[in-house]
């Protein structure tokens, strides 16, 4: 991904979720709160930071950081949170991954 790209996806989603919170749009605030909220997990989070920093100059790092972060939503919810494996908590653990590591990557274009 471009730098050019990067920044232009990065002011289309702030401009969306300030929008839909301004307006009271509530499917919108309502799947950003979740993903904030799994963000919020510790092994989540440094799973995704250490992956990110380390991978980021890999020739794929969107397909690997999308494999990666279902393999590491999967691990969390079986060994950690325990339970079943329901469709909607991964998704949510999967796109708080994938904000993470576009953030790294973000932050490295930044620099």
């Amino acid at each position: 991904m471009s730098r050019k790209t990067c920044f232009m996806i990065f002011i289309a989603a702030v401009i969306i979720i300030m929008a839909s919170f301004v307006a009271g749009f509530s499917p919108v605030t309502r799947e950003v709160s979740n993903v904030f909220a799994q963000m919020c997990g510790l092994y989540l989070s440094l799973a995704a930071v250490i992956t990110s920093l380390l991978l980021s100059k890999q020739k794929h790092y969107w397909l690997i950081m999308l494999g990666i972060a279902v393999v590491a939503a999967v691990l969390i919810q079986l060994l950690i949170v325990g339970g079943s494996l329901m469709t909607i908590a991964l998704l949510y653990k999967i796109i708080a991954f994938v904000v993470y590591a576009y953030l790294i990557q973000l932050m490295r274009y930044m620099w």
